[in-house]
Formats: structure tokens, C-alpha cells, sequence
């Protein structure tokens, strides 16, 4: 369904398979795909705006805590620079079918983690824009894909120190989406050089096992996203 970007305030809206494909495979696939309207024209903005939270205490509870604004704001540039905490959304799409999870390959422009295969869509929280709506932008920017609010259900958010690993200081707010290996993309080539269909299973054990294929995730991000895929691939979402 095609639906604009939810305005709302929230801080989160409430709840309501794929194919390994050989680096052939998807480059013809990519090559017949429509024209994505909503595709950035880099693959970031180093002057784009975040605000900034304080550092996380070390009982931040995934399912209950809240980031705690700073009140102030500054630059990707200087928030990446400095390790400064801000904000990011991530949105796996999930065939349960096949029990399979849809990946994103990071462009090589990318500042953190290029060339590595990902999370099916995610970005920062820019300034002014909700989580919510950050997600449903990067589904369209990255992928083409328009969800209604509706469809993205919240699991967790995890703090995540990875500026020393060459990514960002960041809590990660964690979407799933249902779809299929039908499923109609046209990528964001700016940010993405590639998507592929794997196993819930073997994506699991690669990010658990620090596959440097894949961008990394800490151990409390695979503990409960493995926790919140089993409930979903059960039917029990």
C-alpha cells in the first residue's frame, strides 16, 4: 500500500526468505529495476542534523529504557568525529515463510561498514523527523518500499559503541516487516549496491560469530533479535 510518511510524535508506535543470491544474480536483477524516486543522491549528508543523548547506563533495559536527550544538536561529521550518542532505526524484513531475512549490501560510498552486507533498511534520526517516520523513509530511500505505520512492529533498542569498530555510538531501534521473495524493490544505488535473501538461521550465526561479511551487531542486538525471530517465524508476533 502506498501511504505517506506518519507524522506523529511518538516515540515508537506499538506493535500491532529467501534465497542466498550469487553477486551475478543480483546485479542483473538491479539492472532491470525501476528508477527509485525517493533514492538519495549520496550516500550521506556529513552536514545533516542529529540530537544528541547521553551515554547509556549500563542497565539500559532494551525493552523498557529510554534514551535521554542532551537538548542539543550537531552534525553526522562531528557526532561521528567525536562519538557522540544520537539515534538510528533499523527495519528487518522478515519472509516467514521460508524463514529467511532480507539484506541490504552497503554501498562502497557508505562512511561506516562499506561493502558489507546489513540490515534490510536502517538510517539515523534526523533532526525534526520522528524514529517512526525515519523508518518509513528508509525503506522508500534504500529500497523503494512504502509500509504503512502499521506494518512495522517494534521489538527492542539497543545501545550500540561502535566507533571504535569504524561504525557510530548509537541506540538502535529495532523494527520488523513482513514480506516475500515477491516482494517489488528498486535500490537506493547511492546506498546500497545489492540486496540478498538468507537464512534467519545463518544470519544469526554470522553476526553472532563476528563474520566481518557482515556489519557487526553486539551480543545483546543477536540475543534479542534471535528471541523476537523466533516469535515471529513461530506465528506468535
Amino acid at each position: 500500500p502506498t501511504t505517506t510518511p506518519n507524522k506523529q510524535n511518538n516515540y515508537h508506535q506499538p506493535n500491532q526468505g529467501f534465497r542466498l543470491v550469487t553477486a551475478e544474480a543480483w546485479i542483473s536483477t538491479i539492472s532491470t529495476m525501476e528508477a527509485n524516486p525517493h533514492a538519495l543522491d549520496s550516500a550521506q549528508d556529513p552536514n545533516e542534523v542529529f540530537e544528541i543523548f547521553e551515554r547509556p547506563p549500563a542497565n539500559f533495559d532494551p525493552y523498557a529504557s529510554t534514551p535521554i536527550s542532551t537538548a542539543s544538536f550537531t552534525t553526522r561529521d562531528v557526532c561521528h568525529k567525536q562519538g557522540l550518542w544520537h539515534c538510528s532505526v533499523h527495519v528487518w524484513i522478515v519472509d516467514t515463510a521460508s524463514s529467511s531475512i532480507l539484506l541490504q549490501k552497503r554501498s562502497m560510498k557508505k562512511d561506516t561498514f562499506p561493502g558489507r552486507w546489513d540490515i534490510s533498511s536502517a538510517g539515523h534520526v534526523e533532526k525534526g523527523k520522528s524514529i517512526l517516520e525515519t523508518a518509513q523513509c528508509e525503506l522508500a530511500e534504500e529500497l523503494g518500499i512504502t509500509a504503512n505505520a502499521g506494518e512495522l512492529q517494534y521489538a527492542f533498542t539497543i545501545p550500540a559503541e561502535q566507533t571504535p569498530l569504524g561504525g557510530c555510538n548509537a541506540f538502535e531501534h529495532v523494527y520488523f516487516l513482513h514480506g516475500n521473495s515477491e516482494t517489488k524493490m528498486s535500490l537506493g544505488m547511492e546506498e546500497v549496491s545489492g540486496v540478498s535473501w538468507v537464512s534467519a538461521s545463518k544470519l544469526l550465526a554470522a553476526l553472532q560469530n563476528g563474520d566481518d561479511n557482515y556489519a557487526p551487531r553486539t551480543k545483546q542486538y543477536c540475543e534479542a533479535m534471535g528471541s523476537f525471530l523466533k516469535k515471529m517465524l513461530s506465528g506468535s508476533d
